[in-house]
């Protein structure tokens, strides 16, 4: 009986010591993600921009009064999104396999790449 409840503890111990295997995105070591762009609004100055990978908050910031805006961070595992608070129009992106969210509030990155380049992201009026 001894034996069991010995037995018991230790692989309890062993179950709460073993790492975190979640569905959550991970930093990664050394790695680094950069956003670069211009928005094109009737008033582009001071819109919120916001980098994120799952519920991680990479980067945050808001436009200049040209539009322009860069953004920088730690890389993750996860797929990355470039949030806005208001809906995309079109956008062009010097690296290939940029995708707009099916809510139009965000555009999803490509997990290869680290540096993305979108020099005119348009939103509705």
């Amino acid at each position: 009986m001894k034996t069991l409840l010995l037995i018991c503890n230790l692989y309890g111990a062993l179950f709460l010591m073993a790492p975190n295997s979640s569905c959550q995105p991970e930093y990664l070591n050394n790695s680094r993600v950069s956003v670069e762009g211009k928005l094109i609004a009737s008033n582009s100055a001071g819109i919120p921009v916001k980098l994120q990978s799952g519920t991680i908050l990479i980067s945050e910031t808001t436009s200049q009064t040209d539009g322009s805006f860069k953004l920088g961070g730690p890389g993750t595992t996860g797929e990355k999104t470039l949030s806005f608070d208001r809906k995309i129009k079109s956008f062009t992106a010097t690296t290939s396999n940029c995708i707009l969210s099916y809510d139009s509030l965000s555009i999803v990155l490509p997990n290869e790449k680290s540096y993305f380049n979108f020099p005119q992201i348009t939103f509705e009026p």
